[in-house]
């Protein structure tokens, strides 16, 4: 009896030492990559919302007040619309171009420009 149970006791696989600790370095390894990753979205996800929130305002700024239509002074010159060549692609006449730049604060060396074309008001 005596020897059956030391041969049950013999024929049980366990893990040893070494594969438990390597099991472990590997789930760290695992671990610590997905982390990794996840501050990498958390990033870029607000800089997408402080690139957003810059585009807004100068959206924003550009906009007459009240929801009125554009206004353009009385003598307002023709704008020529180029090409990548540089050669003129087409003109309209009784336009003028509203320049709106805004920095983002997120960043302070990296500024968006925005361009508006506006008409006379009829």
């Amino acid at each position: 009896m005596v020897h059956r149970c030391r041969a049950a006791l013999r024929s049980r696989r366990g893990e040893t030492l070494v594969e438990v600790l390597t099991a472990f370095a590997l789930l760290l390894l695992f671990i610590s990559g997905f982390a990794a990753s996840l501050h990498t979205a958390a990033a870029l996800q607000q800089r997408a919302a402080d690139t957003r929130a810059a585009a807004d305002a100068c959206i924003t700024a550009l906009r007459p007040p009240s929801g009125a239509p554009p206004a353009v002074p009385d003598g307002s010159a023709a704008y020529v619309f180029r090409g990548p060549d540089g050669a003129a692609a087409f003109t309209v006449e009784d336009v003028r171009r509203e320049t709106v730049t805004a920095p983002e604060e997120a960043e302070g060396d990296r500024r968006y420009t925005f361009h508006r074309f506006a008409v006379p008001a009829q």
